[in-house]
């Protein structure tokens, strides 16, 4: 945990954490005496949650218990144990489910998206785990670029308006999916991430630059280099919505 004296933490480190308080606060996020399994990839955003859910605790007066969880999707070429040391420096309780799940999503017998059943499969098994464990929460890294780019992803090719939760309760509320980097944008989380030199794992899925999302974020790159105000608007939207200037399917309210 850090000692640092708040005039030496940098500018970045104080943005990230001042944004992932107001997520936790806004949105209800955590609680005493939560046990909250973190789904930790290796990549930038899950390493930086971790860290800063395990340094919050040094911070504010309520105690919670974390759990990181790793599961190898079974690329060839992943070099994790970096992140496996770095961890085990932090201690964190930690465990590495091996699978066969990205092989599996990109082979012959999957007639589906590659990344939807490799996705689907990684979470049943975090799913899993977090029962064996008694966790009550499971936190991913998304932030907020992972939410706006599903936002439209669903209304461009699901015909619906929404998106990634920053807190979505499943099976009657005994577990709630928590996402506290949900008001953080990528590049602010990588120059955090940087800043502070934490190990990464690179991500050997042949399919991680294609697809419907690389599209979607290739348009909003393109917008926020124009605007930059774009991506703190959208945001807003999601949470402005104005149903009295969206058409119904039931046909004209009564008047």
């Amino acid at each position: 945990m850090s000692s640092r004296p708040r005039s030496r933490i940098p500018f970045v480190e104080k943005k990230v954490r001042r944004l992932m308080g107001r997520a936790v606060q806004r949105y209800g996020l955590i609680n005493a005496e939560d046990r909250i399994l973190v789904a930790l990839s290796g990549g930038v955003d899950s390493t930086s949650l971790l860290w800063l859910l395990h340094n919050r605790l040094s911070r504010i007066p309520i105690v919670y218990k974390l759990f990181a969880v790793h599961v190898d999707l079974g690329f060839e070429g992943g070099d994790y144990s970096s992140v496996q040391e770095w961890v085990e420096s932090l201690k964190v309780p930690h465990r590495i489910i091996n699978s066969e799940f990205g092989p599996r999503a990109h082979s012959s017998e999957n007639s589906e998206n590659p990344c939807f059943l490799c996705s689907r499969l990684r979470r049943t098994a975090i799913f899993k785990e977090a029962r064996r464990l008694n966790c009550n929460k499971i936190a991913f890294g998304h932030n907020l670029d992972d939410l706006i780019e599903t936002f439209l992803i669903n209304i461009f090719y699901g015909s619906q308006l929404s998106t990634m939760l920053p807190r979505q309760p499943f099976f009657g509320g005994d577990v709630a999916v928590i996402r506290p980097l949900a008001l953080l944008d990528t590049s602010t989380i990588r120059r955090f991430h940087h800043s502070l030199g934490f190990p990464v794992t690179v991500n050997h899925c042949p399919s991680k630059n294609t697809g419907k999302r690389q599209e979607i974020r290739e348009i909003l790159q393109a917008l926020y280099r124009k605007n930059r105000k774009i991506r703190g608007n959208i945001l807003a939207a999601m949470h402005n919505v104005n149903l009295e200037y969206l058409p119904s399917l039931q046909g004209n309210p009564k008047r």
